[in-house]
């Protein structure tokens, strides 16, 4: 990276590394900062600062306190994804053997005997029901399945 002595400088040579690759392309998002990047600017901050002019310590520790509750928010958040997932694949579990009404592909709404529910990576959980994969989000009703038939 250049000798760059500006906090606005730096911050738009922070963003260009993570703008384009070697091919040209969008190798990262652009419009987060790292907790990395973040400490860098602070560091690019204090370097090039003006001497007669020192950044005010109040300042910097406004800075890193932003930046650690930044972080205690992104880990609540995490979390909390995973708890909504979690329960998304408890109620799709508890779905296998009743019957529901759903919205099939053509919006129509259908009935049917849930049969299983698969899970993939942290999208939303799907149902067999018939022959048809319907995803949890579609599921408008539920009845529980009696078993018995009729003579």
């Amino acid at each position: 990276m250049a000798d760059v002595t500006g906090t606005t400088a730096t911050s738009a040579a922070l963003g260009t590394r993570y703008a384009m690759n070697s091919g040209g392309k969008v190798s990262e998002d652009k419009t987060s900062l790292k907790n990395q990047d973040f400490l860098q600017l602070l560091i690019k901050q204090l370097q090039n600062q003006d001497p007669s002019s020192p950044m005010d310590s109040n300042a910097i520790m406004q800075q890193t306190a932003t930046l650690s509750s930044t972080q205690t928010m992104q880990q609540m958040i995490s979390v909390q994804q995973e708890q909504f997932s979690l329960m998304s694949r408890m109620s799709a579990s508890s779905f296998v053997g009743q019957t529901v009404n759903y919205t099939d592909v053509a919006g129509k709404t259908q009935t049917g005997l849930v049969s299983a529910a698969a899970f993939s990576g942290t999208g939303t959980p799907t149902l067999t029901i018939g022959n048809a994969s319907v995803s949890l989000s579609n599921v408008s009703g539920i009845t529980a399945h009696t078993g018995t038939s009729s003579s």
